[in-house]
């Protein structure tokens, strides 16, 4: 009996995982597509915004046409998103191009290069946190790099796994660099969007009990 109930559930998760792996690909050709249709300067930032858009409604257990709903996305945020993104989007697409040439040198170790890892590590963090706090809240647009940054700051733990995140999609884009033009990049959107839209519904349901009426909330029970 015990082998006959974990046989589905296997089947379900290995089902799922398969899904998601399409999904990842499927994200991955879009945000190049749509990149590439702005110009790379121009078409990053909305089809990231895009990305968390499309993966935020997958989250919830919609059904929509990929590429209709994600052009959208695009075009609605062409602008809006420059705003919000194009300069972390900048920042850390530099100091990337600083640090990735040095795993395979060698020279990751010095120390110039450790403090430009470091920034970098931050701008990804940060940088990821800004599209799905972008769908997930509305505010105005000058305050979602600060809110972004205190996020940051005052949850290293989450912070942190974000970042072991990026870096383990970027080994394994390194280690298999035939990964990057079919999976990497929707890779690290649907993680980062899952786990950034999961600390924010977690941090919203916090704030909730938090603000609650004292009287509203369920007394302790004695032992």
């Amino acid at each position: 009996m015990t082998t006959t109930a974990a046989g589905p559930g296997w089947a379900l998760r290995v089902h799922a995982a398969c899904d998601w792996v399409m999904w990842a690909m499927a994200l991955n050709a879009l945000w190049i597509v749509f990149t590439l249709a702005g110009g790379v300067v121009l078409g990053a930032a909305p089809a990231t915004v895009a990305a968390a858009h499309v993966t935020r409604r997958r989250l919830r257990g919609e059904a929509f046409p990929a590429l209709r709903t994600f052009a959208r996305a695009w075009r609605s945020e062409f602008f809006r998103s420059h705003l919000v993104l194009t300069p972390a989007l900048t920042v850390t697409a530099l100091l990337l191009i600083q640090v990735v040439p040095a795993v395979p040198a060698g020279t990751l170790g010095e120390p110039i290069t450790m403090i430009t890892a470091v920034a970098a590590v931050l701008a990804v963090v940060l940088t990821a946190l800004l599209a799905p706090l972008y769908v997930h809240y509305d505010l105005p647009l000058r305050r979602y790099l600060p809110t972004a940054s205190r996020w940051m700051l005052r949850n290293l733990a989450p912070s942190a796994l974000l970042a072991v995140a990026a870096v383990a999609v970027t080994t394994a884009s390194l280690m298999v660099p035939g990964l990057i033009p079919f999976v990497s990049v929707g890779a690290w959107l649907a993680i980062s969007t899952a786990l950034c839209l999961g600390f924010f519904a977690a941090n919203d349901r916090l704030v909730a009990e938090q603000s609650a009426p004292a009287h509203s909330r369920p007394s302790p029970q004695p032992a």
